[in-house]
């Protein structure tokens, strides 16, 4: 694998491979893998940079810092995950005199939504990975497979890139903080709070420092439901709760669970119910 010297980034041999893949020969054409890289005693520190597509850093060792769209700047360490996503202002790596190394891949394609709903990407955040996963192996045959520019070692890559990506997400922590989990019986207490409006989703998010795609992920993990999903879910439950055991009108209840449209509220109870509210109340 080719090696080259650029006393801007690092004092020692960096790897870095941008392959002209003809996307028309890909067999995945939902995500595709841009530039990969390897910078070992990275000490080059980068601000205000934003990027076309979205990456993935792994920092292997070392330290330094990263803050997105001029927020607080984040520790960064060795075993630290990020992401770069496209749009965004970054500043990030080593504090000077110092270094570290990181491995990096690009990608893109409409596949990466699904990713974030899946909570498998994130930006904004440092990570922990905290697991003997062999995140380096992983790394290195990514670097291998798109070294020779073979449109199928592409497409091994994207697959292995979205396995890389699914074992991160099973176990890294965010830095400084406590396991996810952990905070799961205060999130649905939380979420519960959605039910009469008193907090949004993302006042949620942020009062558990967590990203929104991560709220949706807990969610999703912890109910087989997404966000979404589950909070039409508590509301219909109240909703049920109020018409057997109150004699407030089905307009006054949907509009105490903000629901301004009584008909779309009403298409809501009957599809999570089986049964409208009015034939609710009547068959009591």
């Amino acid at each position: 694998m080719p090696k080259v010297m650029d006393y801007m980034i690092s004092p020692y041999p960096i790897r870095i491979i941008d392959p002209k893949v003809d996307a028309s020969r890909l067999k995945l054409r939902t995500i595709r893998v841009g530039q990969v890289g390897h910078l070992p005693g990275r000490t080059l520190f980068r601000s205000d940079v934003v990027f076309e597509h979205w990456a993935v850093v792994y920092i292997v060792s070392g330290s330094g810092v990263y803050a997105e769209n001029g927020r607080e700047e984040q520790p960064v360490s060795g075993k630290s995950l990020f992401f770069f996503r496209p749009g965004s202002r970054y500043n990030f790596g080593p504090p000077q005199g110092g270094s570290w190394d990181e491995y990096y891949i690009n990608f893109s394609g409409t596949r990466v939504t699904e990713w974030l709903e899946a909570g498998l990407i994130a930006g904004g955040t440092v990570f922990q990975v905290h697991s003997g996963i062999g995140i380096t192996d992983f790394l290195e045959e990514v670097l291998k497979l798109m070294e020779g520019g073979a449109p199928a070692d592409a497409d091994r890559a994207a697959l292995l890139l979205e396995g890389l990506l699914l074992e991160c997400s099973l176990v890294i922590k965010e830095n400084g903080r406590p396991a996810q989990h952990d905070s799961l019986p205060q999130i649905r207490e939380d979420l519960h709070s959605c039910v009469y409006g008193d907090m949004d989703l993302m006042q949620i998010a942020a009062k558990h420092h967590i990203s929104m795609s991560t709220l949706r992920r807990l969610v999703r993990r912890s109910s087989g439901y997404p966000l979404h999903d589950y909070i039409h879910r508590l509301k219909m439950s109240e909703a049920k709760h109020l018409l057997l055991n109150t004699p407030l009108r089905v307009k006054e209840i949907a509009g105490m669970l903000h629901y301004q449209d009584v008909f779309y509220f009403s298409r809501l109870y009957k599809k999570y119910m089986g049964i409208s509210p009015q034939n609710c109340r009547s068959n009591v």
